[in-house]
């Protein structure tokens, strides 16, 4: 392993046992989120903190964040927590960036976001080599499968990934984990519900990204409830 092993979870939904197993089971470098860690009043600023000081963490927020809570959260080093719209953070010649929300036709509540504003975020970040795009929402057709077998995604967010072109897409939202590799060797991972103790382990560097473990739980305790 060459590159930065990072732990990569989304949809806590307020229940942090899978993300504390997994920091300290795989020892990450880094911590990506997707979004969803849980609605205001589910996790305290005291949780955050405690896993800020434990590691580096960048994420996006989802349709249940406590937005207000998140965008004051900062590294150890000064960086947001929270990626910014347009911008990339850089760790170790790693480029991460994101766009945080789902999709909706008009900005309606805070955690809505439109084509439009998809599409700006995503020129802003064209041409700067991108190692790490993180969104919520799903890539239409890229690892977007609902737990119900339809597709889940946005055609914005597969427009953001095709102008971006990071070398690998991680995304949430839908509760089912899946990973799709493309001809281009691109990846796009959706990490599932690391509620029901789904998560990632990645190798990163600046030119590869590399799959070192995938968990996922919740697609045997579907299974289960299927078979019951």
């Amino acid at each position: 392993m060459m590159g930065l092993k990072t732990l990569v979870v989304g949809d806590m939904h307020g229940q942090l046992k899978t993300l504390w197993d997994a920091l300290t089971e795989e020892q990450p470098q880094l911590l990506i989120c997707t979004g969803d860690w849980g609605d205001p009043g589910q996790i305290e600023l005291a949780d955050y903190i405690a896993i800020i000081e434990r590691i580096p963490v960048y994420s996006v927020y989802g349709n249940h964040d406590d937005l207000t809570l998140l965008r004051t959260l900062k590294n150890c080093d000064g960086s947001p927590v929270l990626l910014p719209h347009g911008e990339f953070v850089e760790v170790k010649g790693i480029r991460i960036a994101g766009v945080s929300g789902i999709w909706a036709k008009s900005p309606k509540k805070p955690y809505y976001i439109t084509d439009e504003e998809v599409f700006s975020i995503a020129q802003n970040l064209a041409g700067k080599d991108i190692t790490v795009f993180v969104t919520h929402g799903c890539p239409i057709g890229l690892a977007d499968e609902t737990p119900k077998g339809t597709h889940g995604g946005q055609r914005c967010f597969l427009d953001a990934f095709k102008i971006v072109n990071p070398k690998v897409h991680l995304c949430g939202h839908l509760h089912k984990p899946q990973l799709r590799e493309l001809k281009s060797g691109q990846l796009v991972l959706n990490v599932g519900t690391t509620a029901l103790g789904d998560y990632a382990i990645l190798d990163i560097d600046p030119q590869k990204v590399s799959v070192l473990k995938r968990v996922t739980a919740s697609l045997s305790k579907a299974a289960m409830e299927v078979g019951d």
